[in-house]
């Protein structure tokens, strides 16, 4: 299926976030989801309507073609491993001093079909179903040097078809299991006096479940008692563990997602101070839309 990024259109877009950031209000954007980073936001253009994500925004073009590149790989690797991926497009607009503001661009799919919904509508045959395909999926996929970030809400199903939807962070390394991916650029965010410790101390905790079977199960199990799914877990660790060498608990479960959670709270309410002090002292617009208070 080939997707046709509407320029035009996501140009206006880029100028009502513009607009958001100078106000600290974005009620007037059409918000489809926020993650822990950044937000995604509905554009209807041309008789259709994409999902955008916002990228950080890159300092300079060299690194905006770096991750480019490095999304094309990301992308086929997981073709060549089986996975099912929505087509995705990158758009860029270049500002002031060269920076490049950027967004991931996919086709809007049918929000009723995103997985962690399907989880709270269907039953448990459809549940216990999902994730039997769900686990071939990650077993296929996860490698030392090819990540999955594959929580409920990255998966959607359509037709008997998983299609995986969350390739913004194309989460690869090297032979020397190094990072692929430009981590510096996605702290920026956080206080810059904050960045480097943050991005030392909590790298490892975010990134490296993410390559290898259990991590990203561990995590999937986790995030499901923020999504308020955790009636399923018990469910889940009898098909799962049937797989897997060192089997998880219940308590493995709740260990690992208290421990996410504290962690990416701190994150946010870093986020806001610095908003706070941007905004209150430097007189400046903060140059991020952050999400609402999320409850864990």
């Amino acid at each position: 299926m080939t997707l046709t990024v509407p320029h035009t259109a996501l140009a206006r877009l880029e100028e009502q976030v513009q607009d958001a950031l100078r106000r600290a209000d974005d009620s007037a954007l059409d918000v489809l989801g926020y993650g822990e980073i950044t937000l995604v936001l509905r554009l209807r253009a041309d008789g259709d309507s994409f999902a955008c994500k916002r990228l950080p925004v890159f300092p300079d073009r060299d690194r905006f073609e770096r991750y480019r590149d490095s999304l094309d790989v990301y992308l086929r690797r997981l073709a060549e491993r089986g996975l099912t991926v929505a087509p995705t497009e990158v758009w860029h607009t270049t500002g002031p001093r060269g920076r490049i503001t950027a967004y991931c661009v996919q086709r809007e799919l049918p929000p009723e079909r995103l997985c962690s919904r399907l989880l709270h509508t269907e039953g448990e045959a459809w549940a216990k179903s999902f994730f039997a395909r769900f686990l071939d999926r990650v077993d296929a996929a996860v490698h030392p040097t090819l990540g999955l970030d594959a929580q409920a809400s990255n998966w959607i199903d359509v037709d008997g078809e998983l299609t995986y939807l969350d390739v913004s962070t194309p989460l690869m390394r090297d032979e020397r299991r190094r990072e692929l991916l430009d981590v510096r650029l996605f702290f920026t965010s956080l206080p810059w006096l904050l960045r480097d410790a943050v991005r030392v101390t909590m790298a490892t905790s975010i990134f490296d479940k993410f390559y290898e079977t259990r991590g990203v199960l561990l995590d999937f199990l986790g995030n499901l008692h923020k999504e308020h799914l955790d009636t399923l877990i018990p469910v889940f660790l009898e098909q799962a563990n049937a797989r897997l060498a060192e089997p998880i608990t219940a308590a493995d479960v709740a260990s690992y997602y208290r421990g996410d959670a504290r962690m990416w709270e701190l994150i946010q309410r870093l986020r806001a101070a610095d908003r706070r002090w941007q905004r209150t002292v430097r007189r400046k617009p903060y140059p991020f839309l952050l999400p609402p208070p999320v409850d864990r």
